[in-house]
């Protein structure tokens, strides 16, 4: 078998034998390269050729056609699918990701805004690194679909395009796997880079100090949940896991508090689920004896208000509910935090701050890395370094400082006395 590599107009499509296509409306228009294969007959006597387009150089293209010609010399080649993007990532992808409510919400969402709508009636086994990269060119420039960022304009953050990306890939290795694709075309595309997002996603991480802290809890304290805003603030919990806490995981006795379950809302319903015994997720909070109190307290008044209702309180094994007893919206929780941070008139910030806050002033307060990390429940001591690393410089200056100071201080009894021992030690 031999295959042939072209340059192919991105305008009408037509072969380009030398440095401009023939069409004149073409003229000065953009060239990928391409090749065909001829794969011998089909069942019913009509030739098979196989065709890739969408090469960004001649070298790429050249590579492709080896790989190929590798694999139907092996009879590993896979039939091109007929599928488009979108019938794939809308009809087969999705609804077999085993993912969480909440996930699957998120990444249909975006396969159907800013994905489908781009490049969603191409043919899957057609899609090239180009295509993608061009797609978040454009989702960068004009991908908002709402009002206009302050910093992005009518685009899309770097990390949401990256966010994209990531799924894309995840979508092209399942198509790999399941035998409707040969590559993916993700790996040779140009999303925003890792040390971009991350850059940015630390620029738009606000924090408060000490000082703002203390105003929050006075403020909040005439709220009816101040138990809740407390445990936020010292515990950084997320707001999936707050919403969702039991009293059975709570022992108030030996001050554990026990994380095992997460509510999220997803299209304006509420999804609660345990989490697996291998998520990082799961895990126990010591307290302090403050922290105690203050859900001794919420305790207390909980029980007076279900005994004010006469028993028709509804969710009784809940920490936090609403004043009949229901469960808690998760958005309202939300919106509840910034009318309190209005009234303690305190800059504007995103609640999920709260616990980047608890991180960042337990690890400017000394604060072992991996004693965070287990109160945060991240997977590893690294990757809360590595979120929080603009936070440890200041933490190796008090290190080395305190370690100078102990350096400069004069003998102990101790250290005279094995000083004295070696130098009559023969």
């Amino acid at each position: 078998m031999r295959g042939s590599v072209f340059k192919r107009c991105t305008v009408c499509g037509a072969r380009v034998p030398g440095r401009r296509c023939a069409t004149p409306d073409c003229a000065g228009s953009r060239f990928t390269w391409a090749f065909i294969v001829d794969a011998g007959r089909k069942a019913d006597g009509t030739r098979r050729q196989i065709k890739r387009m969408g090469f960004e150089s001649r070298g790429d293209a050249d590579e492709a056609l080896s790989e190929l010609l590798s694999s139907l010399n092996a009879g590993t080649w896979v039939p091109p699918s007929q599928l488009t993007v979108a019938e794939y990532l809308l009809d087969r992808w999705l609804p077999r990701t085993r993912t969480g409510e909440k996930t699957r919400a998120d990444r249909e969402m975006h396969m159907r805004v800013y994905v489908a709508p781009r490049i969603g009636g191409l043919k899957l086994e057609e899609v090239s690194g180009d295509d993608l990269t061009f797609l978040y060119d454009d989702l960068a420039v004009d991908g908002r679909t709402r009002a206009p960022h302050p910093e992005f304009g009518r685009g899309l953050s770097p990390t949401t395009v990256r966010r994209i990306h990531t799924m894309l890939h995840k979508a092209f290795a399942d198509a790999i796997r399941w035998g409707l694709l040969e590559r993916n075309p993700c790996d040779r595309a140009d999303p925003p880079s890792t040390s971009e997002v991350k850059g940015r996603a630390r620029s738009a991480r606000q924090t408060y100090s000490w000082e703002q802290l203390v105003r929050f809890l006075e403020v909040a304290r005439d709220d009816r949940l101040f138990a809740m805003w407390h445990l936020f603030v010292t515990t950084g919990m997320r707001r999936s896991e707050v919403a969702a806490l039991l009293w059975r995981n709570v022992d108030l006795d030996a001050g554990l508090l026990s994380v095992t379950r997460a509510a999220v809302e997803v299209k304006g319903k509420v999804h609660e689920r345990e989490l697996t015994k291998s998520s990082s997720s799961r895990r126990a909070i010591e307290l302090a004896e403050q922290d105690v109190g203050v859900l001794r307290q919420h305790r207390k008044v909980q029980l007076e208000e279900q005994i004010a209702l006469h028993g028709s309180w509804r969710e009784v094994e809940r920490v936090f509910t609403s004043p009949v007893g229901g469960r808690l919206y998760p958005p309202d929780i939300t919106r509840t935090f910034h009318a309190l941070t209005n009234r303690a008139d305190l800059p504007r910030i995103r609640l999920h701050d709260l616990r980047h806050t608890f991180a960042t002033l337990s690890l400017k307060s000394g604060e072992p890395a991996k004693i965070v990390t287990e109160r945060l429940g991240h997977s590893t001591a690294a990757y809360t370094q590595d979120a929080y690393q603009e936070v440890m410089p200041g933490m190796q200056r008090d290190a080395a400082r305190r370690f100078g100071q102990r350096l400069q201080r004069p003998p102990t009894a101790t250290n005279d006395l094995a000083a004295s021992d070696e130098q009559d030690a023969p």
